[in-house]
C-alpha cells in the first residue's frame, strides 16, 4: 500500500483517541493542512468554497470581496492562500467549516487530510442555520449547477451552430473550389483548343500559299497550253493540206502503173518486150531485166510478179506511212479535246469574275451614293454651324449692349444713393431741431410687461426723447423686417451659442415672437439701415396684399408670426408704382452695386407679372393659362400655353432662376420682380399644356409639385381645418405649395416604412417654418436660461438641427426656397429620396456600446444563426486607414486599429443574411456612399441609469461616462443623412424582450423603404 493510505490509518487511530474537534486536533490538522498547503492552493477554487463558508458563517462579505475581487492576490493560488490564512484567523470554527466545504467539493483531499471517508454532513450549517438554511444552500447549490448545465448546453448548441455553418462555410468552399478546378480544366482545354486552332491556321495559310503558287503555275500552263494548241492545229492543217497531197499523188501514180501495165502486157504480146513502169520502179527491175537478156528463154509471167511485189512494197509503205499520220491525228485530236475542256473551265471563271466585278460595281455605285449623300449633310451642318456663329455674334453685341444699359443702371443707382444720403442728412437735422420738445420723464411700465427679458430697455416709443412724433409716425408705416436677418443669426448661433444673451439676440425676439412689442428709437433705426434681402420670403396672405395701396404699420406686422414675409414695398409694387416714395421715410441703400438686382428700382417699374396668369409647378412645368390682351406680356410673345423656362437678371448680383426647376410657389414669387419683358425665356408646349389641363379637370389630380421632405421640428396643427401637424423625423410627401392660391404646403405623411400616404393636410412653407425654428430655438434658449418659471415646464418640442447641403454638390436642383444663402441655415425640411433595396441591409445599433452583446446574444440561440450573422473586426494597417471600403470601430486605439472591410459585409450580404456589425455611427455615411444602405435602430433606454442596459456595457466602468456617450451618440442621430429607427421602451421590459423586439425590428425594417438625403453624400 502507498504511503498515503498508510498516514491515513494512523490518522484514524490518532482520531479514535483524540475528541474530534479538541485544541490538539486541531492544531494537528492545521499542521497537516500547511504541509499540503502548496498542493491545496493549487487544487482549491475560492469562488466554489466561499459561498458555502459565508452560509457557515466565518466569512463575511468583506472577506468574500478581498478574496475574490481584491487586486492584492491576482492568481487563483494566492486567493486559496488569503482564504486559508482567514479560516486559521477564525479557529476551530473555520477548521470545521473548511473540513466540511473539502467533504462537498474535494472529498479526496478530505481523506488524505483527516485519513476519513466523507460523510456530508454539514454539522455547522444545521447548529447556525437549522435544517432549513441547509436546505436552501443545497437549493442555491442545485440552481447553480443547473445554471452550469444550461450554460454547457447552450454553449454546446452554439458551438455545434458554428459547427453546422462551419460545415456549410466548407461544403462551399469545397464546392467553389471544384467550380474552380472545373474552370481550370474549361481554361486548359480551351487553351489547347486555341494552340490547335492556332497551328491549323497557320498550316491552312501555308496551304493557301501553296494553292496561290499552283494555281499561279496552273495558269502559266493554261497559257502554255494555249500556245500548244495554237502550233499543233497549224501543224494539223500542214499535215491535212500534205495528206491531201500524197493522196493525190498515190491516186496518179496507179494510174500510171495501171497504164504502164496494160501497154507492157501489149508489148510483149507483140515485140516480147516488158512493160513500161515509173522511174521508180526501173530501178527495182533493172537486175530483172539483166536476167531476162542474160537468160531469154524464161517467160515473162515472173516478170509481172516482181512487178507486183513492187508495188505491193510500195503500198505497204504508203499504209504505213498513213497509219502513223494517223496517229498523229488522234495525238492531236485528244490534246485538242484536253484544250477545249481547259477552255470550258476559263469561261466559267471568267463569268464568276464578271459577276463578281458586277457586284462591285453596284456596291461602288452603293457607296458612291452614300458618300453624296454624307457630303449634303455636312455642307448642311457647316450651314448651320454659320447660322450659330452668326446667332452668337448676335448675342455677343446684344450682351455688350446689355452691359452699357447696366453701367448706365449703376450710374442711376449711385446718384439715386446720393440723394437718399442726403435726405437723410436733412432728415437728421430735423429731428435734432424736434429734441428740445420731446419730454424725457414719461413712464414706460405699461410696456416692460410685454417683453420677454424685462431687465432690457424699454422698446417703446416713450422711452425715446430724440424720436420726433411725425417722424415717428412715418417711421411706423416701414415694412416688417425680413426674415432672413433672423435665420441669419439662428443659424449662427443655434448650434454653438444657443445660450447667448438676450440682448444679442433682442431683434430676433422683438421679429419673431408670438407677442406684439412697441418698436423704439433703436429697432427703427435698425430697420431704416437694413437692406431688404430675398433671402426671406413666403407667406400665406401676400397675394391680398397686391391690390392694397397703403402698406400696413408696424404694430401690425409685429402682432404675430402670420405677419408678412414678403417685403411689402416689393409686394406693393403694382399698386404703388406710379406714386413717388415719400420724403420722410428711410430706404436702405444697396451695399453695392453687384448686390443690387440688375433692373430698374421696382417703385420706379411695375411688375408684369399681374399681365399673366401661370399654373403648374416642379412637376408639371410652369405654363401660361392666361394673358392680358394688349398687355407688354401678350407684345413680347406669351400666349396660352406657353412654357416659362427661365427668368433672367432677377436675383441679387444679376443671377437667374430656372423656372422649369421651381416649384409653384417660387415660380410665382420670382414672376413678381419680372419687368422686362426680354429676360423671361419661353417656348410653346401645347401638348405638354394640354395634359396639364386634362389634368387639372381630374379629380384625382394632387398638385403640379412632388417632393419628399423630412420634417426638422415639431408642428402642431394651425389654421383651417385642413391643417395637418407634424413631428421631427416625419417624411412629408408635397404636392401642391400654391394650395388655394395662398403660400402653404399641401402635402400627405408618408408611413417609412410602405411609402404610402396616410393623412393629407397643409403644413407652413419653407420660410414661415424656418421662423417656427428659429423661435423655437429662443424659446427653448430662454427656458434653459429660467427653469424657475412656471411657464418654462411645458416641453417645446423636438427640433433637428440640421445645415442645409451646398448647392454646388446638389445632382438634381430644386427650388423650393430662394434664399441665396440656404446652406448657411438650419433648415426646417430636408429634401429625401426613398429608396428600395433588394437584398439584405447591414445593422448598425445606437448607442454602439450595446452593439458586441446585443451581437452575441442575438446569434446564441440556434434558430437565429441561421437568419443573423456578423463581420469579425480586423487589424487594420495604417496605410489602409485613409481606404474608403474600411470602417474603423470607434473604440479601437491607435495602436491596435480594428476595422470592417467592404468586401467582408457583401459577402454576408450575398449569402442572404441579416449582418450585423460592431461600426459606430460615423460609418454611416462611407457606407451610403459605397451604396449600401445601414439599418440603425436606436435603443431608448427605460431610464437615465440604464440599468436594463447595464449587461450589455461589458467595456463601460462608469456610468457618467457611458451617459456621456449616449447622448454624443443621440446628437451624432440627427445630422445623420439617414433616416432610423427608433426602439420605443415600451415594446420590452427585460433583456430578452429586448433581443425579441430588435428581430422584429430588424425583420420589419428589412422590407422598408430607405429615407436619404441624397444631397449631402455628393
Amino acid at each position: 500500500m502507498s504511503g498515503v493510505t498508510l498516514w491515513a490509518e494512523e490518522a484514524a487511530e490518532e482520531a479514535q483517541a483524540v475528541p474530534r474537534w479538541s485544541e490538539e486536533r486541531c492544531e494537528e490538522l492545521w499542521d497537516r493542512v500547511e504541509g499540503v498547503r502548496h498542493k491545496l492552493t493549487r487544487i482549491l477554487h475560492p469562488a466554489k468554497l466561499t459561498p458555502y463558508l459565508r452560509q457557515c458563517k466565518v466569512m463575511d462579505e468583506q472577506d468574500e470581496d478581498e478574496v475574490l475581487n481584491s487586486t492584492q492576490y491576482p492568481l487563483r493560488i494566492s486567493k486559496a492562500g488569503r482564504l486559508l490564512d482567514i479560516l486559521r484567523a477564525q479557529g476551530q470554527r473555520g477548521l470545521q467549516a473548511f473540513m466540511e466545504a473539502l467533504e462537498f467539493y474535494h472529498p479526496e483531499q478530505y481523506t488524505q487530510l483527516t485519513g476519513e471517508q466523507p460523510t456530508h454532513r454539514c454539522s455547522l450549517i444545521l447548529d447556525e442555520e437549522g435544517p432549513e438554511g441547509l436546505t436552501q444552500f443545497l437549493l442555491l447549490e442545485v440552481r447553480k449547477l443547473r445554471e452550469q448545465l444550461h450554460s454547457s448546453r447552450l454553449c454546446e448548441r452554439r458551438l455545434s451552430q458554428r459547427c453546422r455553418m462551419a460545415e456549410e462555410e466548407r461544403g462551399r468552399a469545397e464546392r467553389k473550389a471544384q467550380e474552380l478546378r472545373h474552370e481550370r480544366l474549361q481554361l486548359h482545354r480551351l487553351r489547347q483548343d486555341c494552340e490547335s486552332a492556332s497551328r491549323e491556321l497557320g498550316k491552312l495559310k501555308e496551304r493557301h500559299l501553296e494553292q496561290a503558287v499552283k494555281y499561279s503555275r496552273a495558269l502559266e500552263e493554261q497559257s502554255k497550253a494555249s500556245t500548244r494548241e495554237r502550233e499543233l492545229l497549224s501543224q494539223v492543217e500542214e499535215l491535212r493540206s500534205r495528206l491531201t497531197e500524197a493522196e493525190k499523188q498515190t491516186i496518179a501514180h496507179s494510174r500510171d502503173s495501171t497504164r504502164l501495165k496494160s501497154s507492157s502486157l501489149r508489148l510483149n504480146g507483140t515485140k516480147g518486150l516488158p512493160p513500161l513502169l515509173p522511174d521508180k520502179p526501173v530501178e527495182h527491175w533493172a537486175k530483172p531485166k539483166a536476167d531476162e537478156t542474160g537468160s531469154p528463154s524464161r517467160d515473162s509471167v515472173p516478170a509481172s510478179g516482181a512487178l507486183m511485189d513492187i508495188l505491193q512494197q510500195d503500198r505497204r509503205e504508203a499504209a504505213e506511212q498513213r497509219q502513223e499520220l494517223c496517229d498523229i491525228i488522234t495525238k492531236v485530236q485528244t490534246e485538242l479535246d484536253v484544250s477545249e475542256d481547259v477552255r470550258d473551265k476559263l469561261e466559267a471563271q471568267c463569268e464568276q469574275l464578271q459577276l463578281k466585278v458586277r457586284t462591285l460595281q453596284l456596291d461602288w455605285e452603293t457607296e458612291q451614293k452614300r458618300s453624296v449623300s454624307y457630303f449634303n449633310q455636312i455642307m448642311e451642318l457647316e450651314k448651320e454651324r454659320d447660322q450659330a456663329l452668326r446667332s452668337r455674334d448676335s448675342l455677343q453685341l446684344e450682351y455688350t449692349d446689355c452691359l452699357l444699359d447696366k453701367n448706365q443702371l449703376r450710374k442711376r443707382i449711385a446718384s439715386l444713393q446720393a440723394s437718399l444720403e442726403q435726405q437723410q442728412r436733412e432728415l437728421e437735422k430735423e429731428s435734432e431741431r424736434s429734441r428740445g420738445s420731446v419730454e424725457q420723464s414719461a413712464s414706460c411700465l405699461h410696456c416692460s410687461h410685454l417683453s420677454l427679458c424685462s431687465e432690457d430697455q424699454c422698446y417703446g416709443p416713450c422711452c425715446s426723447p430724440d424720436l420726433q412724433h411725425s417722424s415717428t409716425h412715418q417711421l411706423l408705416r416701414k415694412p416688417a423686417p425680413p426674415g432672413g436677418r433672423a435665420e441669419e443669426h439662428a443659424e449662427d448661433h443655434a448650434a454653438d451659442h444657443i445660450l447667448s444673451s438676450a440682448e444679442h439676440n433682442e431683434k430676433e425676439i422683438n421679429r419673431l415672437s408670438t407677442f406684439p412689442f412697441p418698436p423704439c428709437m433703436n429697432s427703427i433705426q435698425r430697420r431704416c439701415h437694413t437692406e431688404f434681402d430675398l433671402d426671406s420670403w413666403g407667406s400665406d396672405e401676400n397675394e391680398n396684399i397686391a391690390d392694397e395701396h397703403g402698406e400696413p404699420s408696424l404694430s401690425d406686422s409685429w402682432t404675430s408670426l402670420h405677419s408678412h414675409l414678403f417685403p411689402l414695398d416689393l409686394v406693393n409694387l403694382p399698386a404703388t408704382s406710379a406714386r413717388p416714395p415719400a420724403t420722410g421715410v428711410c430706404r436702405a441703400p444697396p451695399r453695392s452695386p453687384s448686390a443690387s438686382p440688375p433692373t430698374l428700382s421696382k417703385r420706379s417699374r411695375g411688375s408684369l407679372a399681374d399681365d399673366v396668369t401661370v399654373v403648374g409647378g416642379s412637376r408639371t412645368g410652369i405654363f401660361v393659362s392666361h394673358v392680358r390682351a394688349g398687355s407688354p406680356a401678350q407684345q413680347c410673345g406669351l400666349k396660352e400655353g406657353s412654357e416659362l423656362l427661365e427668368l433672367e437678371r432677377v436675383l441679387f448680383g444679376g443671377g437667374s432662376v430656372l423656372l422649369g426647376q421651381c416649384t409653384a410657389e417660387v415660380a410665382h414669387f420670382s414672376l413678381q420682380w419680372w419687368t422686362e419683358p426680354s429676360t423671361l425665356r419661353h417656348r410653346s408646349s401645347p401638348e405638354a399644356y394640354a395634359k396639364l389641363r386634362s389634368e387639372l379637370s381630374s379629380t384625382s389630380f394632387a398638385g403640379p409639385d412632388s417632393f419628399y421632405v423630412r420634417v426638422n421640428l415639431d408642428m402642431e396643427p394651425h389654421g383651417e381645418p385642413p391643417s395637418l401637424g407634424v413631428s421631427c423625423d416625419d417624411i412629408i410627401h408635397v404636392t401642391d405649395t400654391r394650395y388655394n392660391g395662398k403660400y402653404q404646403w399641401r402635402c400627405s405623411l408618408m408611413d417609412p416604412s410602405t411609402a404610402k400616404p396616410t393623412r393629407t393636410g397643409t403644413v407652413p412653407n419653407y420660410n414661415r417654418a424656418q421662423q417656427l425654428l428659429l423661435v423655437k430655438l429662443r424659446k427653448m434658449a430662454l427656458e434653459q436660461k429660467d427653469k424657475k418659471k412656471m411657464f418654462t415646464k411645458k416641453a417645446t418640442g423636438r427640433v433637428r438641427l440640421v445645415k442645409a447641403a451646398d448647392p454646388s454638390c446638389r445632382t438634381q436642383q430644386l427650388l423650393y426656397t430662394l434664399n441665396k444663402r440656404h446652406e448657411e441655415h438650419l433648415i426646417p425640411y430636408s429634401l429625401v429620396h426613398p429608396v428600395q433595396v433588394q437584398s439584405r441591409r447591414p445593422v448598425i445599433f445606437s448607442p454602439s456600446l450595446l452593439s458586441r452583446g446585443l451581437i452575441e446574444r442575438l446569434l446564441q440561440p440556434s434558430q437565429s444563426g441561421l437568419n443573423f450573422n456578423t463581420c469579425p473586426p480586423e487589424p487594420i494597417q495604417a496605410s489602409e486607414m485613409q481606404d474608403k471600403a474600411v470602417f474603423l470601430l470607434d473604440s479601437c486605439s491607435p495602436d491596435q486599429a480594428l476595422g470592417v472591410r467592404l468586401h467582408s459585409i457583401q459577402d454576408v450580404i450575398s449569402q442572404d443574411k441579416h449582418c450585423l456589425l460592431e461600426l459606430g455611427l460615423h460609418s454611416v455615411e462611407g457606407l451610403l456612399r459605397q451604396g449600401i444602405y445601414p439599418i440603425i435602430i436606436n435603443i431608448r433606454p427605460k431610464n437615465k441609469k440604464h440599468k436594463k442596459l447595464r449587461k450589455f456595457f461589458p467595456r463601460c466602468g462608469e456610468d457618467t461616462i457611458m451617459e456621456e456617450m449616449c447622448q454624443a451618440e443621440d446628437l451624432q442621430l440627427e445630422t445623420l443623412p439617414l433616416l432610423h429607427y427608433t426602439l420605443d421602451p415600451s415594446t420590452w421590459s427585460s433583456s430578452d424582450e429586448l433581443l425579441v423586439a430588435l428581430s422584429n425590428a430588424i425583420l420589419q425594417q428589412q422590407i422598408a423603404a430607405a429615407w436619404v438625403e441624397l444631397e449631402r453624400l455628393q
